[in-house]
């Protein structure tokens, strides 16, 4: 199905956390609309932040020449590619109504229409992060992602993305031909697994964003410091977090090495012993599990995703 009939140009908007592969989908993406004689653009977006922050990425793709190299506002597509960031970013932000949005989820499109208000909006679902851990053993749930779009939009075909994706991995995977194989399944699975619904309603309510004009040169202090209070400790940046460090009090032997390499303190101690773990700021970088005593073990690490299923 076409996504929109009358448009030569389509843009594509990708909401992800660093480190699951939305850079690398976008790519694959643009080089297949290029394989198929369409025109294509592919942009990341990243920010100062590390591993599983918040970024996006960007796809233009047109039947004919175009030179914009911004980034995209109001998209024809948005791929979600982890659900927790339909809590605290505006990922339908300029979606055009009656626009695709694509979400790495298991829940019914139908039901995610009414739980994140999408009814303007043609929504498709797919559990992309279980086909890559069944597939691919991790959760980089992006090639699943890239089979559905090529299902729910048709604007590529499944077999000039399985022909991109192949490429991209034979130099890196040459002498392990079967990781290739596991992500051309993926990509299959994703293609076949993918449920849609239409748009119920066109009408969209727009909220106006209040935006801080940024301090100049001449009005910031000696120094260049900003002394009003805006540290990560106002922001919940446990939300960028892939994976969680797991404590056991009963195996913990007290060293407090975890306390001395967690580079976001977020190691929570009393009375001078490690008592817990501060999630709200946690962002799961993994020092902590791997300075604890391996005869100890009190910290081990598991994927934020299998968490949430149980």
């Amino acid at each position: 199905m076409s996504v929109v009939a009358q448009r030569t140009l389509i843009e594509i908007r990708w909401h992800a956390r660093a480190g699951q592969g939305a850079k690398t989908a976008a790519n694959i993406l643009a080089q297949a609309a290029l394989r198929e004689g369409k025109y294509a653009q592919s942009i990341p977006e990243f920010g100062p932040e590390r591993r599983g922050a918040p970024m996006q990425a960007f796809n233009r793709l047109s039947d004919e020449p175009f030179h914009m190299h911004s980034g995209i506002t109001e998209p024809d597509i948005v791929i979600v590619v982890d659900p927790r960031l339909m809590e605290t970013i505006p990922v339908t932000e300029g979606l055009k109504p009656n626009g695709w949005i694509i979400i790495n989820t298991p829940i019914s499109p139908e039901e995610a229409q009414g739980r994140w208000e999408l009814k303007p909006y043609r929504v498709a679902t797919v559990d992309a992060s279980a086909i890559a851990r069944e597939t691919l053993r991790q959760d980089i749930p992006n090639v699943p992602l890239l089979g559905a779009f090529a299902r729910v939009t048709g604007l590529l075909s499944l077999e000039t993305l399985q022909t991109d994706t192949a490429q991209r991995l034979e130099k890196r995977f040459r002498n392990r031909p079967q990781v290739i194989e596991a992500n051309l399944k993926a990509l299959e699975r994703g293609f076949n697994e993918v449920r849609w619904v239409e748009a119920k309603s066109v009408e969209v309510v727009t909220e106006e964003t209040v935006r801080v004009a940024a301090k100049g040169w001449r009005e910031l202090v000696e120094g260049g410091i900003i002394p009003e209070p805006a540290t990560s400790l106002m922001y919940r940046t446990g939300s960028w977090r892939l994976e969680r460090p797991v404590f056991d009090p009963q195996k913990c032997v007290q060293c407090l090495m975890c306390w001395l390499v967690c580079p976001d303190a977020a190691i929570v101690l009393e009375n001078g012993k490690v008592v817990g773990i501060d999630y709200d700021h946690c962002k799961g970088c993994g020092l902590c599990s791997l300075q604890c005593p391996p005869k100890a073990k009190a910290l081990t690490m598991m994927l934020e995703a299998e968490l949430a299923e149980k």
